[in-house]
């Protein structure tokens, strides 16, 4: 059979000819410095929103079911534009530690925004000889290097956190007898300046950071950038919540394969009467179903990357219709949708900015 020209796999090399050649430049011009030294402003309780007091709510009760309370809330004013709040619990009963990381990224590149809400919990029990174990269960993989003294488990489809209590506790009990963490405000922020300048200095060494030019700072090197684009090709270059990949996978599939083999034959022949390109009934029928799958997997999953969406809504369709249903850009439509729905599910949830 005979495959007729086609406008998605255009739009598909399209789009991934300027990510390979585009990537780099984009990263050097967004990636921000890293400071010296961290500038740290705590936060009062008060100072919280009814937002974010919401938003923490969950996350304290499960804690507080572990006897973890808030020891302190913070940012780093100098960092990551300053945004991201932190906050740090005890247990006076547990020389383990743990910390809660909030994360709100707004990403702009050319007339396109991104927003990204996300949230982390980590684990941390300190050893005399300056060892850590560190229990987190966030859903981004670093680009950095991991140091000699620090033994990481990632966890990111765990968010029972008593679950991830459990798994840290085995593990921990296999390392040895751990020393207490601080537990005042001014003693946790001398411990993550310390701490930063321990892993900034390994990372010069190791070549991923290097001091910036106006040498109050520090800079990533290529070796980052590079690593950013091969995350963004690999299968699992980003830690994946498998329940949403396979609810994407199936909505992907199923929906434009139902338009393609029964709306549009209970259509065939008829027309809509609509001058836009004279498509008929049918044909709408299609896009209406690769539209519905944007918006589902949109909605549900916040959001899917554009050559997932390309995977889950071009292969099986091709496979099982092959090319009679046309030429047009269905999976291009369809992550598009994907891409504004998701958008407009993160920006509902913004608590951090405005």
């Amino acid at each position: 059979m005979s495959v007729p020209f086609d406008l998605d796999m255009l739009v598909f090399f399209w789009v991934n000819l300027k990510v390979i050649f585009g990537t780099k430049q984009r990263l050097r011009q967004s990636t921000r410095r890293i400071p010296l030294k961290f500038d740290f402003v705590e936060i009062p309780a008060e100072k919280l929103t009814q937002a974010q007091k919401d938003y923490l709510k969950p996350i304290d009760d499960q804690l507080a079911a572990l006897n973890y309370f808030p020891l302190a809330t913070f940012r780093v004013r100098n960092y990551n534009t300053g945004s991201n709040l932190l906050r740090r619990y005890s247990n006076p009963a547990d020389p383990v530690s743990c910390a809660l990381t909030v994360v709100e990224v707004k990403v702009k590149v050319g007339e396109v925004e991104g927003v990204r809400n996300s949230w982390n919990v980590e684990f941390v029990s300190r050893y005399p000889d300056d060892q850590r174990l560190v229990t987190r269960n966030s859903s981004l993989k670093s680009l950095f290097d991991q140091p000699p003294w620090r033994t990481t488990q990632h966890y990111p489809n765990v968010t029972d956190l008593a679950e991830l209590k459990r798994k840290h506790d085995a593990r921990a009990r296999e390392m040895g007898i751990p020393v207490p963490p601080p537990l005042e405000t001014s003693k946790v922020f001398e411990e993550l300046q310390a701490e930063h300048e321990r892993y900034s200095s390994f990372l010069v060494e190791r070549g991923i950071y290097k001091i910036a030019p106006e040498g109050n700072a520090y800079a990533v090197s290529e070796k980052v950038h590079l690593r950013a684009l091969r995350n963004h090709y690999l299968p699992f270059g980003r830690r994946l919540s498998y329940s949403k990949l396979l609810f994407s996978a199936l909505v992907g599939a199923v929906f434009p394969l139902f338009g393609i083999l029964k709306l549009s034959p209970m259509l065939a022949g008829l027309h809509t009467g609509l001058p836009f390109l004279e498509l008929s009934a049918a044909r709408w029928a299609i896009i209406a179903s690769y539209v519905a799958a944007g918006i589902v997997i949109g909605y549900v999953c916040e959001g899917q990357k554009f050559t997932w969406i390309y995977i889950v809504t071009y292969i099986p369709a091709h496979l099982v219709a092959g090319w009679t249903f046309g030429i047009l850009p269905y999976s291009a439509l369809a992550h598009l949708v994907n891409y504004y729905v998701g958008q407009l599910r993160r920006k509902h949830n913004l608590i951090l900015q405005t």
